[in-house]
């Protein structure tokens, strides 16, 4: 990512707002000038904080991408590529499951800059979903394509089918590799909002984190059964010597405090990191280096 500079000398009062700008920004104009770039982007609206100008240095980068409906089944597909090369994201993208249903799909990406990881919070939107998502939401339309003609972007046998993608793709089952990049990203936040105060948003990041290793559990060890949550989990798991130990980790975690310290937030994410190690290794093969670069950042984080 670049670093933007002011182009023309500065009186003191600019030098000053200038030097306690959210950096968010900056990683704001790269993004919009990437995405703006892409032929089925149609328009780019900034929400969250940024939005409102209550930005701080923990803040997010949250970006709604209006794209036409004919081709956001590609773009959703080639979504990590991009990120991955334009700026560096730590690991794959996870598929938002906080955010609520604006008619598309929600993804949070871990983003490398100046030495710490922001997260960005994606929202791909179709164009025929744009006029209801700015209904509920506030967005401040940041850029949109110049057009020449007047008719609507997409036809009806288009809108169908991307809201039929859209139900498949959040349908799409976890795998443990998966729940590893979900674990990083929940982790990520909880350590924000721990060090925020945030209480009771701590608390329930936490209660994500302990279902993301009871997933991984019953992925690994159980992975075609009919249940969820939290009914059958013992009766289905606990037939295995290695089942009762992973049970066994579950309850220790969940004897844990409710709301964590950041060490405790560790340990968390280190105790699925570690089960998943012996019940599913491939997951972590896969994802070694990913795993290795998010301690590394979280290891610089703690000692700031």
């Amino acid at each position: 990512m670049t670093t933007t500079t002011p182009s023309a000398p500065l009186s003191p009062l600019e030098e000053l707002t200038y030097a306690h700008r959210p950096p968010q920004l900056t990683v704001l104009a790269d993004l919009v000038q990437s995405l703006s770039g892409i032929p089925a982007v149609t328009q780019l609206f900034v929400r969250g904080s940024l939005a409102t100008g209550t930005a701080d240095r923990l803040s997010d980068v949250d970006l709604v991408v209006a794209v036409r409906d004919a081709r956001l089944s590609a773009l959703m597909a080639s979504l990590d590529a991009v990120m991955s090369t334009e700026f560096g994201a730590l690991l794959p993208c996870w598929r938002d499951t906080i955010v609520g249903d604006l008619g598309g799909a929600g993804f949070v990406y871990l983003l490398p800059h100046d030495g710490h990881l922001l997260q960005f919070d994606l929202y791909l939107c179709p164009d025929s979903a744009v006029d209801g998502l700015r209904r509920r939401i506030s967005a401040r339309l940041f850029w949109q394509e110049t057009r020449t003609d007047t008719g609507p972007y997409t036809d009806a046998g288009a809108r169908a089918e991307t809201a039929a993608e859209l139900t498949r793709s959040a349908a799409a089952p976890a795998n443990c590799s998966t729940l590893l990049v979900q674990a990083m990203v929940l982790h990520a936040m909880l350590r924000k909002r721990v060090l925020r105060g945030q209480e009771y948003i701590a608390y329930g990041l936490l209660h994500q984190l302990h279902e993301t290793c009871r997933d991984v559990i019953r992925t690994a060890l159980v992975p075609h059964s009919r249940h969820h949550g939290w009914y059958h989990l013992p009766d289905e798991v606990g037939r295995t010597t290695i089942g009762r130990e992973c049970l066994a980790e579950l309850t220790d975690a969940l004897s844990g405090p409710p709301v964590p310290t950041v060490a405790q937030a560790d340990q968390a994410l280190e105790r699925i990191v570690r089960l998943t190690g012996r019940i599913a290794p491939h997951a972590v093969a896969a994802l070694s280096d990913e795993i290795a670069a998010y301690r590394a950042y979280q290891s610089q984080e703690g000692q700031v």
